[in-house]
């Protein structure tokens, strides 16, 4: 463990002597991160996963020369001598020396910042359920994220995170969470599994970052999955770095009859990130959902062959087109012949608000839709109109209405003639 250093450590020579260095490589996005205490020689940053070995007793200057990628991607330790702030010793990496890193290491030149996420300004609304027939599908789902406490709020409306987490996040939990949803999973069930934030290559194997212990392998995470009971669906979406790694072996060991795979990467290269979301992760989840973090709408939505679905395959072709990450290369695999096709099962029918019809609800207060969107919509509801269900249901309700008024109508006419006077 590394100790506090004393006042005569040349802290303010060692930054200095860093930012030349990165000047020498002429490495402009480069961030630079000091930790002012003394690592000992021999000691071991990142062990099993970087290993990176302390030369000897040393002040760390931390260099992210990717700032707006997702762990791993290239990174440099500058080793300095504790008393005369000289360089001893670089060492190229691709993981930082603590993935709490910013608790430690002080920022003291910032080259890179990554941009927030714009949002749409055309919100939407969507048919209640019981507007429409719809069949249901059973789905479970896994969602493998590696941060350390505290979460705090979901940065789209900034409430409190719904979603009660049930895991800590190593490997053991996760191989344990895949096998308890299998004892649970029919023939006729499906199952979503999501990674995210952190990974790396280890000779040339792809792995998936736990926060603590072991890091989960390509193989590990294949023989989870192998050992689940045949059932319908797997989809699976990975953000993390080197994630391709993971696709064939997934694609081969799937029981179920569908499966596709969707990476932001392939295996050998980082993925991107940003301040509150990951952009190809953002993409694809605003495809299935159709819309934004915030709530507003998505134009134009993933929905290709406007079946009022988004599939696996759609949702990966939407996400790769609107992916703003700049070094991400989306990945994709299915097995035939139906991989691509799975989805979530929710048939969602959005209804963007008429100006006049918007008076009648006084507390939403909504933008008229453009012209493209008015257009989509009248395609979308000359398509609904002709379906037979949707003529069921429109005819189910009017002669419910009908015969609430009939009701209402007899009620009215029999207290007239009750009150009626007679005539002598």
């Amino acid at each position: 463990m590394p100790i506090k250093h004393s006042a005569a450590v040349p802290l303010n020579i060692i930054r200095q002597r860093a930012r030349i260095r990165v000047a020498s490589y002429g490495a402009t996005a480069t961030n630079l991160y000091v930790h002012d205490a003394i690592y000992r020689g021999g000691e071991v940053l990142q062990p099993k996963r970087g290993d990176i070995v302390v030369p000897r007793d040393s002040i760390i200057v931390f260099a992210d020369d990717e700032p707006t990628k997702n762990w791993g991607h290239r990174c440099r330790y500058l080793f300095h001598d504790p008393k005369t702030g000289e360089l001893i010793q670089e060492l190229p990496a691709l993981l930082p020396p603590t993935f709490d890193f910013g608790a430690r290491f002080e920022l003291f030149h910032q080259a890179s910042t990554v941009s927030a996420v714009s949002r749409s300004q055309y919100p939407l609304l969507y048919l209640p359920p019981w507007l429409y027939l719809e069949s249901a599908s059973s789905w479970y789902a896994i969602l493998y994220y590696k941060v350390p406490p505290p979460v705090g709020n979901w940065p789209g409306d900034n409430t409190p995170y719904q979603m009660k987490i049930n895991g800590s996040g190593t490997k053991e939990e996760l191989l344990a969470a895949i096998a308890a949803v299998g004892e649970k999973m029919g023939p006729q069930d499906n199952l979503f599994l999501h990674t995210n934030n952190h990974g790396n290559t280890v000779n040339g194997v792809s792995t998936l970052i736990s926060y603590s212990g072991d890091d989960t392998t390509q193989s590990d995470l294949a023989d989870a999955i192998k050992a689940l009971p045949k059932f319908a669906s797997l989809m699976v979406m990975m953000e993390q770095c080197f994630s391709g790694g993971f696709i064939q072996p997934i694609i081969n060991a799937s029981p179920a009859s569908c499966t596709s795979v969707a990476t932001a990467v392939d295996a050998n290269t980082s993925s991107d990130g940003g301040p509150q979301y990951d952009p190809f992760a953002l993409a694809w989840i605003t495809a299935m959902a159709w819309a934004n973090p915030d709530g507003s709408s998505i134009s134009p939505n993933a929905d290709t062959n406007v079946d009022d679905r988004v599939s696996a395959a759609e949702a990966f072709v939407y996400a790769k087109a609107n992916d703003t990450g700049p070094d991400d290369n989306p990945q994709y695999a299915e097995n035939a012949p139906c991989g691509g096709a799975a989805n979530f099962g929710g048939v969602r029918r959005p209804i963007f608000i008429p100006p006049l019809y918007r008076y009648l609800f006084p507390w939403q207060i909504l933008p008229d839709p453009p012209p493209e969107q008015v257009e989509k919509f009248a395609i979308q509801l000359a398509k609904q109109l002709k379906s037979k269900s949707f003529r069921q249901v429109i005819a189910e309700s009017i002669e419910a209405e009908r015969n609430s008024l009939t009701k209402v109508v007899r009620t009215a006419l029999s207290k007239g003639k009750a009150r009626k006077p007679s005539h002598r």
